[in-house]
């Protein structure tokens, strides 16, 4: 089920109306979408405009916007916003002869997948490099681009992909190695390169070209997350760092200062955050221009831009780090 904006349809129901807005538009008056007779998800991830689900079948739908090729059909179509575009009339997404996703990951105009094979590919918007095909494409969004022509990311020799992460304009990715690489915007630093070069929208560029970030001496992570200009890690040591745009305070350093787009930012320069005393993070999420992370005590901070009260303080001023969140 889902509920909130539907325009594009990417609330999955034949049309553009929004749920959840109105008395007796929830509960057992939300209907379940369709996904095809007999199928179910098996996950589920919203993009700004687009949902997409893993099923149980081990294929792939998308529905919702599809202006850049998102929902990887092959045309710029919206689907999900008519009548009979859901379930058995809404086709899965070609990933190649044999391919399944694992895990797939969306942002406002592109979606990625980690493949079975533990290959990655992302179609929709390459404006900035976020494809990861060496040029500035979009894919998806014309015929013959999906399936075996969609090629998966380089991201160096025998290396694999074990978790990915995306937002609007940029992707990156945990290797079976250990490292971690992004590539598309770094207009803000949000690559962690020590610049504001785009990577991943020329020739050359990905692969054993795109360098690891430097995430501190014997440093690893665990897990990342991508906001729309920062990003974010849980490391091997339990420790947790941001880097990219700071003008709200999503990086969690008490400033506004950018992170990772000059010189000497990274790796030991850059601090881990302060999450409390004796307090790490055992998960982390970054939305738009704001950061959450669940702590080991099972306690809830967040941190970043708060106009609309996204923190959880009942405030909307900015907070560096707040107290936890009163989640009762």
């Amino acid at each position: 089920k889902c509920w909130g904006a539907g325009g594009h349809g990417r609330l999955g129901y034949g049309d553009t109306n929004h749920r959840g807005d109105s008395a007796n538009e929830m509960g057992d008056n939300l209907p379940a979408i369709d996904l095809g007779t007999g199928r179910t998800a098996t996950q589920i991830v919203a993009g700004a405009y687009h949902t997409c689900a893993i099923l149980d079948d081990a294929t792939t739908k998308c529905w919702g916007y599809n202006g850049s090729g998102q929902l990887g059909q092959g045309d710029w179509e919206y689907r999900g916003d008519g009548p009979n575009e859901m379930g058995d009339n809404l086709a899965a997404i070609d990933l190649g002869t044999g391919r399944t996703a694992t895990q797939i990951v969306a942002s406002t105009n592109h979606t990625c997948a980690l493949l079975d094979d533990a290959t990655t590919k992302c179609w929709g918007s390459g404006g900035y490099g976020q494809l990861g095909q060496g040029n500035a494409n979009n894919r998806g969004d014309g015929a013959n681009e999906m399936g075996d022509n969609l090629p998966a990311i380089d991201l160096g020799t025998g290396r694999t992909a074990t978790q990915i992460a995306v937002d609007t304009y940029h992707t990156c990715a945990l290797l079976d190695n250990a490292t971690t690489k992004c590539w598309g915007d770094s207009s803000d630093g949000q690559l962690g390169q020590g610049d504001t070069i785009r990577r991943g929208d020329g020739a050359n560029e990905m692969g054993d070209n795109l360098p690891a970030i430097d995430l501190g001496t014997g440093r690893t992570a665990t897990q990342i997350t991508v906001g729309t200009y920062h990003t974010c890690a849980i490391l091997d040591n339990a420790t947790t760092k941001c880097w990219g745009a700071g003008f709200y305070g999503q990086l969690g350093q008490g400033d506004t200062n950018k992170r990772g787009d000059g010189a000497n930012e990274m790796g030991d320069n850059l601090p881990a955050i302060d999450l409390g005393t004796g307090r790490t993070a055992t998960q982390i999420t970054a939305g738009a221009y704001h950061t959450c992370a669940i702590l080991d005590d099972a306690t809830t901070k967040c941190w970043g831009r708060n106009y609309h009260g996204q923190l959880g303080y009942g405030g909307v001023m900015f907070d560096s780090l707040a107290d936890t969140v009163d989640l009762l």
